[in-house]
């Protein structure tokens, strides 16, 4: 470890002075287009028809975040630059929550990933193939895109829309959307190079990032980005109180760690294009794509050799007083399963728009993205197959597949107001698949230990079934699912006088699986002056349930102790007619009913200030079921039925419309910009509480009381951050105070509650430009190295855990990076 420590130091320190010293054989001096850019970056797409509108002047809370604020971090996963960047928007470092640790879910406004549409270039970005087991309660069951797959080198303009949009997008567009606007520069080129690693001297983290310009005939252009990133582990917990025994017992062979809480060992590469070719004066056609690798792996809980089923003795014959074995002959000391993922995201889209002599502008494209998902777990065995099963397997892989078609119109309608209306239309087809591919045989096989008669003591006994810590996916979870949908939109928005703004827009679709849907979406702004200004907009919403979660199962196999018989406990589809036989039925959309209202403030063009109110309503919200443990009669029942595989059932639960919601709160943003020492500088103040209340709850999860207040409370309502940026001619300093409110983490009874104190973490980044082309940074996150509260509960500390090991500001503590950038 040590030496591989040095070797990536050696890496850095490299990649480093490259990034410094490297000098293009072919100087050439870039052009300064930093006003051009600025008013391009005002132009918002997201939200809107128009193609004139900025987004001071919307009538929708519309952010933009530039691509030059997303490389001064320290981060290179896009989940924890945009937590840092938009206070609604919270996310976590999950540590043993299986394929939730690499595909990071994330909560805009306190709802699920999936309730947030994402696009790129305007474009509807694909899921990932992770459908979210965790038992963390509101982003259990969701199934949201990856954002780690977009590296922040790619993205020109980041807008981040705080409404609903599903009149506009369809599906998922609940809580908000956001639009990652892809580079289009057709010139010169960045070079980054980082290196950064925790206060505790571990979580070694190294970032190359790239990104190059090229014309593409007289018209058009090339732009390609491209990434790698190679973080460590981390280690933040403490040794667990039973490990600790039994090394002072002189037990061998137990590790230290038993258990590891902390970031997972991840290594990735990304790239990006985007570009565009001028076929005529009118038409333009353009493309863009991405390809993405990443590998990690992760530490699953530790198995006593003393309580779990290392310590049971299995008789290998028939014979009383005949030869046994135990898993203690293997690991003495217990083991720690190692779970792991291996992820590859691609996508690639294409289209042809322009205008044509009578003002009609049109945008015909095609897209398709893919995730896929393949894993593995090490160090540990499928104890049902005894001392000869393998001890590291391969348990299957998932897949998320989605085909779309678009075409986009728009149309100037002069009816008299202060400016032509726009009037758009469309249409839109996708094909969206979820595949789920089954394990290595050892992952899953009933084994020959798992049940059998004890010659000795007469009873039965038997070791559990699967690769112990994540049991492979069986023929029976396995499939290829499937469904496809076709919509028609319109819209009509402009300015119907100088001081008023309206915008009405409706959008059917339909649905192969359930059927249609219509949503609808009013807004409207008012400007009373130059300086002040109401907004505010009443819109319907949906999300449609996906075939991953209508298909995906996570089930594993059990021993009946007395007949011996395998049976099936998990999380089951709603279409498997035992999950009927209790109450399940096919899911349905997830409905919404937004209404906003906000003000706007402009004293000066340097001075801005928003409030922002917003009430999300949802109903028929998507969970997990309670689990249903099937008695003997039941399963005979079932048998009686003639329910395939119904016997076999132990517990049982399942998707369902379950619980309808009730999400409110205030954003407030403030910005100031001012001249300073002979630069430029902006002071900004961001602030969001947000407020989530289950408003009905269905029979089959109103008894867990940690899931319905966990919906409420999980995350904190306040959250927000201040923030100083300048920049001058050679020096340039960003600091930050990112604010995170209470939390509680709940259990099932209020003894196992703790609620996490509100904390507050400072980033700071200075920086000096040594000419035209190099500049160098040195910052750090986190500075003040603040931790979360500690760990009180004694249940949670016998695991090894230290701090709240849900805290949404992470558990690492303090972070310190270098960073050289070329720019040419």
């Amino acid at each position: 470890m040590q030496t591989q420590g040095k070797f990536r130091c050696g890496i850095a320190a490299f990649a480093l002075a490259s990034a410094l010293v490297w000098t293009p054989a072919v100087a050439q001096e870039a052009a300064n287009e930093e006003e051009t850019a600025d008013e391009q970056g005002a132009i918002v797409v997201t939200g809107t028809r128009r193609n004139d509108l900025k987004a001071a002047d919307a009538a929708l809370p519309i952010d933009i975040i530039t691509g030059d604020e997303l490389l001064e971090k320290g981060a290179a996963d896009m989940n924890d630059l945009l937590r840092a960047e938009v206070p609604a928007l919270n996310i976590q470092r999950l540590v043993s929550n299986d394929g939730a640790v690499f595909t990071r879910p994330f909560s805009l406004r306190g709802l699920p990933p999936d309730q947030t549409l994402v696009l790129v270039n305007g474009k509807r970005r694909h899921r990932g193939a992770t459908v979210q087991f965790t038992n963390i309660p509101y982003i259990r069951g969701s199934q949201g895109p990856d954002l780690a797959a977009i590296p922040s080198i790619a993205v020109g303009q980041l807008e981040v829309l705080r409404d609903g949009a599903s009149a506009l997008y369809g599906s998922d567009a609940i809580a908000g959307v956001l639009n990652f606007g892809l580079r289009r520069d057709r010139e010169g080129g960045i070079l980054i190079a980082r290196y950064g690693q925790y206060y505790e001297g571990d979580g070694e983290d190294f970032l190359v990032q790239g990104n190059l310009g090229l014309p593409f005939t007289a018209g058009g252009f090339v732009n390609i980005s491209g990434e790698y990133v190679n973080s460590a582990t981390t280690s933040r917990g403490i040794q667990r109180p039973d490990a600790q025994a039994l090394i002072n017992a002189g037990v061998q062979g137990v590790p230290v760690p038993a258990q590891r809480w902390g970031n997972p060992d991840t290594e990735a590469a990304r790239i990006f294009i985007n570009a565009g070719l001028e076929l005529a004066d009118d038409m333009e056609f353009y493309t863009f794509g991405n390809y993405s690798w990443s590998k990690g792996t992760t530490s699953f809980f530790y198995r006593n050799p003393n309580t779990t089923f290392i310590a049971t003795s299995i008789p290998t014959t028939t014979v009383a007083g005949g030869p046994r074995f135990s898993f203690r002959q293997l690991f003495p000391g217990g083991f720690t399963p190692s779970f792991g993922a291996t992820i590859t995201d691609a996508a690639l889209a294409a289209g042809i728009k322009g205008a044509v002599g009578s003002g009609l502008t049109y945008d015909l494209s095609a897209s398709y993205g893919q995730n896929h998902a393949s894993y593995r777990i090490d160090n540990t065995v499928n104890p049902s197959l005894g001392l000869g099963s393998p001890t590291s397997f391969k348990p299957g892989q998932l897949e998320q597949r989605e085909l779309a078609f678009n075409l986009d119109l728009t149309h100037p309608l002069n009816i008299g107001a202060a400016d032509p209306l726009t009037l758009a239309g469309g249409l839109e087809y996708r094909r969206e698949t979820y595949e789920i591919t089954v394990g290595d045989l050892a992952s899953w096989q009933v084994g020959p230990f798992a049940s059998l008669i004890d010659p000795d003591a007469g009873n039965r006994v038997g070791l559990p079934v699967g690769s112990n810590g994540f049991p492979g996916f069986s023929p029976i979870q396995a499939g290829e699912f499937g469904r496809s949908n076709w919509a028609a939109y319109t819209s009509l928005e402009g300015n119907l006088s100088e001081a008023f703004q309206m915008g009405l827009a409706g959008r059917y679709e339909n649905y192969s699986d359930f059927g249609s849907k219509f949503t609808w979406k009013v807004s409207g702004r008012f400007d009373f002056s130059d300086v002040f200004a109401v907004r505010g907009s009443v819109n319907t919403g949906f999300r449609a349930p996906t075939p991953g979660q209508s298909n995906a199962s996570q089930v594993q196999t059990n021993i009946d102790s007395v007949t011996g018989a395998p049976l099936t406990a998990g999380i089951v589809s709603p279409n498997n007619l035992v999950a009927q036989f209790f109450g399940a039925s096919p899911l349905k959309p997830e409905k919404s009913f937004n209404f906003a209202g906000g003000i706007v403030i402009k004293p000066s063009n340097r001075i801005t200030f928003t409030l922002d109110y917003f009430n999300i309503k949802v109903e028929d919200r998507i969970a997990v079921s309670g689990n249903f443990n099937l008695t003997a009669a039941q399963r005979a029942q079932l048998a009686a039925l003639g329910i395939p595989g119904g016997d076999s059932f132990q517990q049982v639960s399942f998707f369902t419309n379950s619980f309808d919601s009730r999400t409110q709160g205030l954003d407030a943003m403030l910005t100031i910009g001012f001249d300073l020492a002979g630069g430029k500088a902006t002071l900004g103040f961001n602030g969001n509480y947000t407020k989530t209340d289950v408003t009905r709850a269905s029979p089959v999860i109103s008894a867990d009381r940690e899931r319905l207040l966990e919906l409420e409370g999980f995350v904190p309502k306040w959250k927000g951050n201040a923030a100083f940026n300048y920049e001058s001619d050679r020096f340039g300093f960003v600091a930050r105070a990112n604010y995170y409110g209470k939390w509680t983490d709940y259990g099932a009874n209020l003894a196992a509650d703790q609620t996490g104190g509100s904390e507050v973490l400072v980033d700071i980044e200075a920086s000096y430009k040594i000419n035209d082309i190099f500049k160098i940074a040195v910052g750090g996150e986190n500075v003040f190295d603040n931790y979360p509260d500690l760990e009180a509960r004694q249940s949670q500390i016998n695991n090894g855990i230290r701090y709240l090991r849900f805290a949404p500001t992470g558990f690492n503590g303090g972070f310190w990076y270098l960073r050289g950038t070329a720019k040419f």
